[in-house]
């Protein structure tokens, strides 16, 4: 953080997590989503250590008369998070911002703006962006708004990481650097969460990720360095999150949680010896980081479920895409994380550099013999930056040129090559769908047998009872579902 001094006047800022604003204009019941933007919340948390007052609209949760009353409001500065897929949205909620408050500053962050800083100002309704870390940036820069009003270019090009117009150009400074000491951050500022509306509880022990993944924009978005929290740090505030807001699973959103395996067995020990007994899942997992012990101490600790990015198994995509990992590594990570009790959620991309319908074929058919009973397949979807966008653009033909309309659950490919024609990419698509969802019903089904009944843990037997309850004694609720889908001319 800035060492100089900061104004005392208190700004009122408001932040905007954009996505769903639409539906929440004409929203009357408050929405629900699995977990709120963590991005957003310490951002928040320094604003308000630095002495300002924030505001917090999470438009996928809101209700229209909670949306009225969010603009109702002025404020001195307005933030808007944007992914690359929520882009239209926060210019949506930027222009409904100056529609209201025109002398505002619209400031826009989030992984878009690493992706396309100069693209993040195209719309005249946002003033600036930031790109980076924010939390350091975003404080000092409302500061040079408090001392300077309307700052001149000389003064904004000094502001690290923000994305500003110079006369009729756009100008992007230098992201500033990483924060080392991530232990001194404030805990995200929940408390301007309408955190009941929320299933999971989200959590960050460390950010970025070394590897170079052909198909990944972390390294755009963070850089390749890998920065861990203090296992008792992170265990400080898994405490303070259930005194405050109560027992929820929680979700580790790191995208290279085990990358050092000194700090997930430090943080399982610290979690040991609190005995919080929290239940967890883990977002981002390489199979060629785990042990047999590790994850046995995992799932002691809480752990009940692993996300790991398959992507392939075949040697060749594994190699073309710099994963760095064998199909021997993920057929063990996935019997250890089995034989730990540990559930798999295996994650498989279509369409990377020299895949065909055979890979991913044999892709699903490793799923199928693995026994992994939560498989996922997703459509490769190149982003500026990437090796990925690069192979699309150089040895492919893009069948949708705008990655900011893509869609990470569509079927439809957005590019296709000699190698694997898009007729070829939908028919992958639906064999792995169909695939997918034969192995989500069989493990319902075959939930209760008692052979895989002693495999389960409690979160997980707890959660399908849950299930079993809705289903039993509250079917209108699907019933409602389906026919609002069938009005609007969805899948049956």
């Amino acid at each position: 953080m800035s060492s100089e001094p900061f104004g005392s006047a208190a700004w009122q800022v408001a932040l905007i997590n954009p996505e769903g604003l639409t539906a929440a204009q004409t929203r009357k019941r408050p929405g629900r989503r699995l977990l709120p933007s963590l991005g957003l919340a310490y951002i928040a948390a320094s604003l308000e250590h630095h002495g300002n007052q924030v505001s917090v609209l999470d438009a996928g949760v809101a209700t229209q008369h909670e949306v009225r009353r969010f603009f109702s409001h002025p404020y001195q500065m307005v933030g808007v998070t944007a992914t690359s897929f929520t882009f239209r949205e926060a210019l949506s909620a930027a222009r409904l911002v100056k529609q209201r408050f025109p002398g505002a500053p619209v400031v826009l962050g989030g992984p878009h703006v690493a992706v396309d800083p100069e693209g993040s100002l195209a719309d005249p309704a946002v003033d600036f962006a930031f790109r980076g870390e924010g939390e350091a940036a975003v404080a000092d820069f409302v500061e040079v708004l408090k001392r300077s009003g309307e700052a001149k270019p000389e003064v904004l090009a000094q502001v690290p990481g923000l994305v500003f117009r110079d006369g009729s150009r756009v100008r992007a400074n230098p992201a500033a650097p990483r924060i080392q000491e991530l232990d001194g951050l404030p805990f995200p500022a929940w408390h301007l969460f309408p955190m009941r509306r929320y299933r999971q509880h989200a959590l960050l022990t460390s950010r970025g990720c070394p590897m170079d993944c052909a198909f990944c924009s972390i390294r755009t978005i963070w850089g390749r360095q890998w920065i861990r929290r203090g296992p008792d740090h992170v265990v400080e505030e898994l405490a303070w999150l259930v005194r405050q807001w109560g027992r929820k699973l929680v979700h580790f959103n790191d995208d290279n949680l085990a990358f050092d395996d000194r700090h997930i067995s430090g943080l399982c020990d610290e979690l040991l010896r609190r005995r919080l007994r929290l239940n967890w899942v883990v977002q981002g997992l390489r199979a060629d980081t785990v042990t047999p012990e590790l994850l046995r101490k995992m799932r002691r600790a809480g752990c009940h479920r692993v996300s790991l990015g398959i992507e392939s198994v075949s040697p060749g995509v594994l190699s073309a895409i710099g994963k760095k990992e064998t199909p021997e590594d993920m057929a063990r990570a996935v019997r250890m994380c089995r034989d730990a009790g540990i559930q798999v959620l295996g994650m498989f991309m279509i369409g990377n550099p020299g895949d065909t319908l055979q890979t991913v074929r044999a892709s699903i058919a490793f799923a199928r013999e693995s026994d992994i009973e939560l498989p996922a397949f997703y459509q490769a979807l190149p982003y500026p930056g990437t090796r990925l966008w690069d192979h699309a653009s150089r040895e492919g033909k893009f069948l949708n040129p705008d990655y900011r309309a893509f869609d990470h659950l569509s079927p439809e490919p957005v590019f296709e090559t000699p190698a694997f024609p898009a007729e070829e990419r939908r028919r992958a698509f639906a064999e792995a769908e169909r695939f997918s969802r034969s192995r989500y019903l069989r493990y319902h089904l075959g939930f209760w047998w008692p052979g895989r009944l002693l495999r389960r843990n409690l979160f997980e037997i707890a959660h399908e009872l849950l299930l079993v309850v809705k289903a039993l004694f509250f079917p209108w609720k699907w019933v409602r579902a389906a026919t609002r889908r069938w009005a609007a001319g969805g899948t049956k």
